[in-house]
């Protein structure tokens, strides 16, 4: 959807259903509660602290990951989800976890996830304890929402590897279930960063920008683009000429993409800072956090946090409650 007026009149359209919780006129739908009044930036902040700075670094298949798979866990629990841990062996010895979360519903399924590992370097607040947070918050507001469509919110472990927790995922689907997803929703670092970005799947063998191959589809970063703006944020896509709105396979989404399933992948990024334009960085002025020393509690904006959790939280509810998302979205 790229004329400009056609996106603004469907941002318009989509933020009266979600206030009034009519997506199409003439039928009944259960009312969908204002996202703005369901995140907490305070509860956000709590989330990331108790994973960064109470548990600390979390390397793949170490005890602090372990720790931090079973407070997910409880706090799913805690919200009437359906909880099961999946384990496997890490390279070089160990064991991680993945932390499933399912809610029933008919029709296709959608999966929202972020990786709980980290790094040595720093604590791991940015990377990833704000994207786990940002899914927590989804996840606790979805629990007081009548829903249509099935939803599974996943914690992967051994991200930081080599994405083994999100491979070892879809590894083990069948061709039957990978075909019913409707969508795979990634929250990878949105705590820390000049600015929140949504992007589209795509498999990049080069992994070079400017050669974007196998674009997958795009009418999921499309509808975020459209929540963020109507909830009032600077939600971005990456740039044209570049990634051209898709995204590369160094996070969660990639084992999801290569099935050909729909991705959207939220992070805080800024493509015009830094020296190569394929890869830009965290922030123009301080650099990149992720991967350093830096990464730690105290770098976490609550007020950059919040808008990535609401959007991501709009999105999760829209396709979660109408069932004609996304046919009725879906613009040649």
């Amino acid at each position: 959807m790229r004329d400009p007026l056609a996106r603004l009149l469907v941002a318009v359209c989509l933020l009266i259903a979600l206030l009034l919780g009519v997506l199409a006129p003439g039928r009944a739908q259960t009312p969908t509660p204002d996202v703005t009044g369901l995140i907490d930036a305070d509860t956000l902040m709590a989330h990331v602290r108790a994973l960064a700075v109470d548990i600390g670094a979390r390397p793949a298949g170490s005890a602090a990951e372990t720790d931090a798979a079973a407070y997910i866990a409880g706090q799913f629990g805690a919200w009437g989800y359906d909880v099961r841990v999946q384990a496997f062996d890490v390279p070089g010895g160990g064991t991680s976890r993945n932390v499933i979360a399912s809610r029933p519903g008919e029709g296709r399924m959608i999966i929202v996830g972020a990786h709980l590992d980290s790094v040595t370097a720093g604590t791991g607040a940015g990377d990833n304890a704000s994207g786990v947070a940002a899914v927590l918050a989804a996840a606790e507001a979805l629990a007081g929402v009548d829903t249509v469509r099935p939803v599974t919110f996943i914690a992967f472990g051994a991200e930081e590897i080599g994405l083994c927790g999100s491979s070892y995922y879809v590894d083990h689907l069948t061709g039957e279930q990978i075909a019913d997803i409707l969508v795979m929703i990634n929250v990878d670092m949105v705590g820390i960063g000049d600015h929140l970005y949504v992007y589209a799947g795509a498999i990049t063998g080069s992994q070079t920008c400017n050669a974007v191959e196998n674009p997958g589809p795009t009418w999921a970063r499309n509808l975020a683009l459209d929540l963020g703006a109507a909830l009032g944020y600077d939600v971005r896509t990456s740039p044209p000429g570049r990634w051209d709105g898709f995204t590369g396979l160094w996070s969660d989404h990639a084992a999801f993409a290569a099935q050909g399933v729909p991705v959207v992948y939220f992070e805080r990024w800024n493509w015009d800072a830094g020296s190569d334009p394929c890869w830009g960085q965290e922030t123009a002025d301080a650099g990149d956090f992720l991967h350093s020393p830096r990464d730690t509690f105290e770098h976490v904006d609550p007020a950059k946090l919040e808008p990535a959790a609401e959007t991501l939280t709009a999105l999760v509810i829209a396709l979660a409650t109408d069932p004609d998302l996304p046919d009725a979205l879906i613009i040649p």
